[in-house]
């Protein structure tokens, strides 16, 4: 299990810094070479550690191993969307700057009105998701690992709906 852990570790490492790079040059153009090659190498090197972790979590395992899998796909689910949520927030002041410098309470209402429906999401997740698992509620591994595994597609869906909000340019 150790194994595992560290698979997914590795895995995190290499998914987070590859796309902190590609935020980080905000536009695949103003890319040097080096960057590119750097950006190429760890989304490489970590595909064979996201294949790997998955037939690990696909393969017959105990249900603890089955609830381990399930945190380590909601961490990173969630990690995603905590992402797509600051680029959001980064993508409406930008807008702000170039469109509402006149009107700056527009652009405090909306993102008064993404903080609220983003509140309001997580609840609705927690609950439907609280939901879902409740049959297996007597089972405390079996309902942590369906619990982790409803948090981590309502989260993954959350943060593509986020990732479209206000196209970047």
């Amino acid at each position: 299990m150790k194994f595992l852990r560290l698979v997914v570790d590795c895995f995190m490492v290499f998914f987070l810094s590859g796309y902190s790079f590609v935020k980080y040059c905000r536009s695949w153009m103003n890319c040097n070479n080096v960057t590119r090659v750097v950006i190429f190498v760890l989304a490489g090197a970590s595909l064979p550690l996201m294949s790997f972790a998955q037939d690990v979590c696909a393969e017959n395992m105990a249900e603890e191993q089955s609830a381990q899998c399930a945190q380590a796909e909601m961490e990173i689910a969630d990690a995603k969307l905590n992402e797509s949520y600051k680029a959001v927030i980064d993508r409406a002041e930008s807008r702000y700057i170039f469109q509402y410098q006149s009107q700056p309470e527009l652009n405090k209402a909306f993102l008064g009105k993404l903080k609220d429906s983003q509140r309001a999401w997580i609840k609705l997740r927690d609950t439907n998701c609280s939901l879902e698992g409740f049959e297996n509620e007597w089972d405390k591994v079996l309902y942590a690992a369906n619990l982790n595994k409803c948090i981590a597609r309502m989260s993954l869906d959350r943060a593509k709906y986020l990732d479209a909000i206000i196209p970047s340019r």
